[in-house]
Order: structure tokens, then C-alpha cells, then sequence
């Protein structure tokens, strides 16, 4: 439409009037779209999806796999906590995070919290994108995904860090991983065939469940050089392969590492000591059976978490003390204080490497 400027001097004042506020209308139009243009960008999340986000993130809503390392890098941003296996682990978070509610992730429960953005970390492949994109259509909230591979890590650092505005502490988890775990993956490769540690990961209540190589779940295994003596079939999902205690007898791994959900009352550590059968193994005989580190979530698997970091240095230095050759507690102290904003003290870190010799229960 063309207005004359003639034709609207004409005009009576009712009419200019009107069109007067039809072009504040316009205009403000005009600089809305402006300042939304200005307050939103666009992201390229880790499964290759373009994401809208604001263009200050500050609140997250977190799965339980990548919920750490939000915490890691801002305590107070996540609008939910994950659940803690008993109440010691409490202690190495802040009073404002343990008030937050607990959710099982359904659609309903993300919206009430009102969240900029949801953040999940999954496996990248169809199936989770399209997962993220049906949930970001219904609660119509960026839904943003970050690789579960924990060899993704300095990439996911990098990409949460600019979603958050916080390159400075991405670029901290970030040396932290170059300073420990490059060398390890480096001189792991190294490790010759006939040298490597032959383990047994054993889960479930009677340690018969397992994760053979090239399963998610014992990615650190293969990561540090160890022999995965485990000749089964990778379960889907979440995992938990089964074996018998005759293919364990035709095995004979050297080390035995254990993981239970009941880790602070050591059941599947205790089954597998007491079992006249499993006395028979190799790694029974030589007394090399450790319960993995667990508190305040695993460092091994379960979830497979960020906690990996420092389960990969624990493995490592376990099976192979003489080439990684680490003072685990000032490591622990360290990854405590960078990734959990917590003064771990000797004595703690003494407990939570060695919960098999602290346990109460034991």
C-alpha cells in the first residue's frame, strides 16, 4: 500500500490518527523481530541437528547422563537433580542442588520447570535424534544432545561451554583431560597383546552378569589396554550380557572388577569372595577382586558419565601401576575439586578409592 504524503494532510484527524498508530504498530513490529533475531542463535549439537537456543542460557534441564557435567561446570543452572544412590553421596553437592526436584524426564514434568533449553546426553544415531526431536516438538523447548561417548569429551566441554557462555572452565575440564587421559590412551596402544590384563567386569547380584568389548559399558576397559576375558554377546540398551560360571572357569581373567547397584553394601564383592566356585579363579587366588569406586556415582559405567574420566585413571593405574604411575588421591582431590566444586579431603579420597576396605558393611 502507498500513502501519499499530500493525500494524508488532507485527511481528517481520526484518519492520520489511525494510520499514526498502525505505523508505531509497524515499527514495533519491525523491532521486536530485531531484538528476537539479536536474542536467539542457532547451535549445531553433537548429533549434527541445527538447534535455536537463547542467547543467554540460564537454566538447563538435565538427563541423568549428562547432569555432572553441567554440574561441573555451573551448579546452580540445571532446574532438576539426579538421584543418589543413598545419602553419603549428598555431601559433595550444594544445598541448592539437593533442593531441586527429582523427575523421571516425561514431558509434563520439563515443562512445569520452564527451562531455556533440555540438555541429554545419548548414543548419536537415529533412534536418539529422533527421540530429541519429537520431545523439543512437544514441549516446544531446544532440546540439545550430547555424544554418551566418553572420547567425545573435550567436544561436548566445547559445545557446553558456548551454549552457557563459560569457554573459560570448558577450556579447564578440557586440560584436565589432556593432562591424564590422552597420555593413557597414547601408551595404552602401546601395551603389547601378550601383556595386557585379562579382566572380568562383573555385575548383577551374582557377578554373572557382564559387558564384553565393544559394549558402551566397558568402554574404559578397552580404552586403557585391558584383555576383556568376557566371550559373550553385547546386550542392547542397557547392557548386562550374560555368563556363566564355566565360561569364568575357561577364562580365568587375572582381575575381577565389580560393580553392583547395592555397591555400599558390597553384596556382589561379598557373593564373589565367599563363593567356594568363584575361589577357584585365577584372580581369586591372587587375591585381585576390587570393588569399583561408586560414590557419588560410578566411575566405571552406570551411569556412563563424565565420572568416567577418573574411572579410566583408577583402571588404569590398577592394572597397570607400573607405567601409570599416579597418587591417586591427590588425583581424585583434584578431579573432586575441578568437577564437583568439592575440597576432597585424604582421608575421603582414601574411602571412595578403596570402598571394599571402608565399607561399614564390609
Amino acid at each position: 500500500m502507498k500513502f501519499k504524503i499530500g493525500t494524508m494532510k488532507n485527511s481528517s484527524p481520526k484518519i492520520r490518527l489511525i494510520f499514526a498508530a498502525l505505523l508505531l504498530l509497524f515499527v514495533a513490529f519491525l523491532s521486536s523481530q530485531v531484538v528476537l533475531a539479536q536474542t536467539m542463535r542457532t547451535i549445531t549439537d553433537m548429533a549434527g541437528r541445527k538447534v535455536q537456543i537463547p542467547g543467554k542460557v540460564s537454566s538447563i534441564y538435565v538427563n541423568n547422563h549428562c547432569a555432572i557435567m553441567v554440574y561441573a561446570f555451573d551448579p546452580t543452572i540445571a532446574v532438576n537433580k539426579v538421584k543418589l544412590s543413598g545419602d553419603y553421596p549428598s555431601r559433595f553437592f550444594t544445598r541448592e542442588f539437593l533442593e531441586k526436584p527429582y523427575t523421571e524426564g516425561n514431558a509434563e514434568e520439563i515443562i512445569k520447570l520452564h527451562p531455556d533449553i533440555v540438555l541429554t546426553a545419548d548414543e548419536i544415531n537415529p533412534q536418539s535424534t529422533d527421540r530429541a526431536n519429537k520431545l523439543q516438538e512437544k514441549i516446544k523447548i531446544p532440546v540439545v544432545i550430547l555424544d554418551l561417548n566418553m572420547l567425545k569429551y573435550k567436544e561436548a566441554f566445547v559445545l557446553l561451554g558456548a551454549i552457557i557462555s563459560q569457554p573459560k572452565k570448558a577450556q579447564e575440564l578440557i586440560d584436565f583431560v589432556s593432562t591424564y587421559i590422552d597420555p593413557i590412551e597414547l601408551r595404552a596402544k602401546q601395551i603389547p597383546e601378550k601383556d595386557k590384563v585379562k579382566v572380568y567386569y562383573a555385575e548383577g547380584l551374582d557377578g554373572l552378569s557382564t559387558e564384553p568389548s565393544g559394549s558402551k559399558h566397558s568402554q574404559i576397559l578397552d580404552f586403557i589396554g585391558a584383555n576383556n576375558v568376557a566371550k559373550v554377546e553385547i546386550a542392547t540398551g542397557t547392557g548386562l550380557s550374560q555368563a556363566s560360571i564355566e565360561q569364568l572357569l575357561i577364562w580365568q581373567p587375572e582381575v575381577i572388577l565389580v560393580w553392583t547397584g547395592s555397591a555400599d553394601k558390597l553384596v556382589t564383592y561379598k557373593h564373589i569372595r565367599a563363593d567356594p566356585i568363584w575361589n577357584t579363579l585365577t584372580a581369586l587366588k591372587n587375591k585381585k577382586v576390587y570393588q569399583i569406586p561408586w560414590q557419588p556415582f560410578g566411575w566405571f559405567d552406570r551411569p556412563p558419565g563424565i565420572n568416567r574420566i577418573l574411572g579410566i585413571i583408577w583402571t588404569a593405574n590398577l592394572l597397570y601401576p607400573e607405567i601409570f604411575k599416579y597418587d591417586m588421591v591427590k588425583v581424585a582431590q583434584e578431579y573432586f575439586r575441578k568437577f564437583y566444586h568439592y575440597n576432597l579431603s585424604v582421608s575421603e579420597a582414601k574411602m571412595l578409592l578403596s570402598p571394599e576396605s571402608n565399607s561399614q558393611n564390609n
